[in-house]
């Protein structure tokens, strides 16, 4: 595996634990959501990680792949809707006023990522590898 593709992985693992673990100290308590939003500033530097790094790289190659192309093109579009959640939600929590919602929409939040995530390690990752075979 590539130290890339390690890196990633790893930034996945911690990100997940990081949001876990704010769902195990209870989002409604202080600490919760301290570790809650400890967790936005990592989980940026890991989405500028694989916009510098991984999909420059899909990108070369899905000009004469059209099936990553088309790959890449969906996975945008849900990132893109993703990534939009996620941040309203920090931006709407961040003041630590919290409402009804406050706790469905982190679960919402913590499905969505998780499940790109495994999406991400089971075929972009696959794709880069081959790539750089």
């Amino acid at each position: 595996m590539s130290i890339l593709i390690d890196q990633l992985t790893k930034e996945h693992s911690d990100i997940f634990a990081e949001l876990n673990e704010a769902d195990n100290l209870s989002i409604i308590t202080e600490e919760g959501q301290n570790r809650l939003f400890s967790t936005k500033a990592d989980l940026l530097v890991h989405l500028h990680n694989e916009d510098e790094n991984l999909y420059p790289v899909l990108r070369k190659e899905a000009e004469n792949n059209k099936h990553l192309e088309s790959v890449l093109k969906s996975f945008s579009s849900e990132m893109e809707s993703i990534t939009e959640s996620t941040m309203k939600f920090f931006e709407r929590y961040s003041n630590g006023v919290i409402d009804s919602k406050y706790v469905e929409s982190f679960q919402i939040i913590l499905s969505a990522l998780s499940e790109r995530m495994k999406k991400e390690e089971s075929v972009l990752f696959v794709e880069y590898e081959k790539i750089n075979q």
